[in-house]
């Protein structure tokens, strides 16, 4: 059985003001020892799931850009020993690491996608969040990445970030677009408790007009639409002209098993007992814990630092309509009733045809197979929507 590895690099050199990702400020180097664990615990986990195979490997963080050179090397020697080369793999970079010796190593490596966090092409914006990239450096990754990366390029940025204008976004957005990305996540700023902007915002010093942001965002997916690019997902779109979905993050929308190492990362498998494990955030722990690891002294008794939870099956069929939802696709009924043994409840039926008398829901055939989706305006309502099904 193949399967997918997701890889998470809990380091920053430092933390942007509106991210609650899991990361820890690291002035110098990645540890080795944080690889040595890595290994250690992506061996023991692909035993534990019984896979011989990878279908896609991301690495993101976190900054996965601040490994070195022979740490990638050796990362990837790793994996690929264990598993072949994965169809799709994919490595997160900062802009201020772009350089011709990262790409080439990493496309030697295999790696044949990056994506990278542009978040935004003004200065003053950039800064506001404490963006380590500067706008200078964002420029010289993308011309680097014009030059010398063979592979897909796909590009983050986010919209209404505070102090940003509509015109300063759009014209960002165009100049981002003469790089011809082949993928692009254009995310809403979340608002997340906790963080620098969150406080800041609750707190008054920072106004944002939620109202704004949200139809700046729908202004940025019609320019996206306009320019070639087609919506697959809530957040993302790909190039008509050069591009394709993530396979990576399909994975997850599709409730596929997918392998997560690293101190923070997430794993989940699907089957008669489904569940989902989350690794401690403590890192000198993780370290610890898999480099002292015998997985052949341990087998069936390591007490592994990670929290597991159960996925009943009730919890399973919303996690398929509420991921499913998130995708341009939407769900199949007859993989419904495949995977839980159930047809798709007439009460939730119901809201389908509720939605789609008022246009915000679709019912369309594909190889013979029923599907639903929500519309491109539908998917803005898409919380609404499944309040309405739970």
């Amino acid at each position: 059985m193949k399967t997918s590895l997701y890889i998470h690099i809990p380091f920053c050199r430092s933390k942007c003001t509106y991210c609650d990702f899991f990361s820890i400020s690291a002035d110098g180097d990645v540890p080795d020892s944080y690889i040595d664990a890595l290994c250690a615990e992506i061996s023991w986990r692909m035993a534990e799931f019984g896979a011989d195979g990878w279908l896609t490997v991301y690495v993101g963080g976190g900054t996965p850009s601040l490994l070195s050179e022979k740490q990638l090397r050796r990362l990837f020697n790793f994996i690929r020993s264990l598993g072949g080369t994965a169809a799709e793999c994919t490595v997160e970079l900062n802009p201020d690491d772009v350089t011709s010796s990262l790409l080439e190593c990493l496309s030697e490596c295999g790696v044949n996608r990056i994506s990278v966090g542009i978040q935004a092409m003004e200065q003053s914006v950039l800064s506001a969040v404490k963006r380590r990239s500067s706008l200078q450096t964002v420029y010289a990754a993308l011309e680097c990445i014009r030059r010398v990366w063979k592979g897909v390029f796909s590009a983050d940025i986010i919209c209404a970030l505070p102090g940003q204008s509509e015109s300063g976004f759009f014209n960002g957005l165009e100049k981002l677009l003469s790089y011809e990305p082949a993928h692009i996540s254009m995310y809403s700023l979340t608002i997340e408790d906790g963080t620098p902007l969150g406080n800041a915002v609750r707190e008054g010093a920072v106004c944002y007009d939620f109202d704004a942001a949200d139809a700046m965002w729908i202004s940025g997916r019609d320019f996206l639409e306009s320019r070639g690019y087609r919506q697959y997902e809530v957040s993302n779109f790909y190039s008509i002209k050069n591009g394709s979905p993530c396979a990576h993050n399909l994975t997850y929308w599709k409730l596929q098993n997918y392998i997560g190492a690293g101190s923070g990362a997430a794993g989940s498998l699907y089957g008669r007992k489904s569940f989902r494990y989350t690794n401690t955030h403590d890192i000198a722990e993780y370290i610890r814990f898999w480099n002292s690891f015998d997985c052949k002294k341990s087998a069936g008794q390591a007490v592994v630092p990670q929290s597991v939870e159960c996925i009943e099956k009730n919890t399973e069929q919303f996690e398929f309509f509420m991921m499913g939802f998130r995708t341009a696709d939407g769900i199949c009924a007859e993989e419904y009733s495949g995977r839980f043994g159930d047809e798709i409840p007439e009460r939730i039926l119901r809201v389908f045809d509720r939605w789609q008398k008022k246009n915000l829901l679709r019912q369309y055939q594909k190889d013979g197979q029923n599907w639903y989706a929500l519309t491109g305006n539908g998917l803005l309502f898409l919380n609404t929507f499944l309040e309405e099904i739970m």
